[in-house]
């Protein structure tokens, strides 16, 4: 069995029992020993060495943990829950109150504010989980502006315009409908260059952020699950105590 194979088998499994909490980022000496996709009891304690950060998350959100010594996993952090409503919503754009988050306090690259807006200025692998309630988002809104969303199939294209200050709007569903394996290039009025979007179909077992992280990872949805893991992260998730 390929390590991949084992990453996968050990997803899906998480997905189905979505029991304790899940390892989403690893890095450090001891990232071996916590890989990614990893099932951690809630009541464990993480031997860590120095540069370790091992990051976690559960129904609370995430945190990370950092070495060197013993780490509990369980956080002391409580859910948001009107943040992680707007984060996890599969609405669509009739949903959107916000355009943008900036990815890091003081400033950054703006991120998506939702885990299933297709970002246009981001290629790669788009997990969906209702193809009915696609949206696509643009990272800026100062003006208006355009996305020309391209199957690679045959060719049909559709315009998707913003408004000034409109961040959201509804995927052509009609014209472009999205299906497991469908390929669009995306056009974003002043990018340099058109982005490639691979659609895989997703059924989370939940709707918490527990069941997501899950469905999200064993499809390998990397853009989105850095959506996900930048915002559920708690307050107190560096300042756990060490013992």
């Amino acid at each position: 069995m390929t390590a991949l194979a084992g990453v996968v088998i050990a997803l899906a499994t998480a997905d189905a029992a979505l029991a304790g909490t899940l390892v989403v980022r690893s890095t450090g000496p001891s990232a071996a020993s916590y890989p990614v996709g990893k099932t951690l009891a809630a009541d464990a304690k993480l031997a860590l060495k120095p540069g370790d950060m091992i990051t976690v998350l559960d129904a609370a959100g995430t945190r990370v943990l950092k070495g060197p010594g013993q780490v509990a996993v369980a956080g002391s952090g409580a859910a948001t829950g009107s943040g992680f409503t707007a984060l996890l919503a599969n609405a669509g754009a009739r949903q959107s109150r916000t355009g943008a988050t900036r990815s890091a306090i003081g400033g950054g690259p703006a991120r998506s504010p939702n885990v299933w807006y297709v970002d246009a200025s981001r290629g790669g692998l788009q997990c969906i989980a209702d193809a009915g309630t696609m949206a696509i988002w643009r990272p800026d809104n100062a003006a208006e502006g355009s996305a020309t969303v391209t199957r690679e199939g045959d060719g049909k294209s559709a315009l998707v315009d913003f408004r000034a200050g409109q961040s959201v709007r509804a995927w052509p569903v009609e014209e472009l409908p999205a299906a497991e394996g469908a390929r669009f290039k995306i056009a974003l009025a002043g990018a340099a260059a058109p982005v490639t979007l691979k659609v895989t179909m997703v059924s989370p077992a939940s709707a918490e952020l527990d069941g997501v992280a899950s469905a999200l990872l064993a499809k390998g949805c990397n853009n989105q699950m850095d959506v996900l893991v930048e915002g559920s992260k708690q307050e107190s998730g560096s300042a756990l105590a060490a013992k």
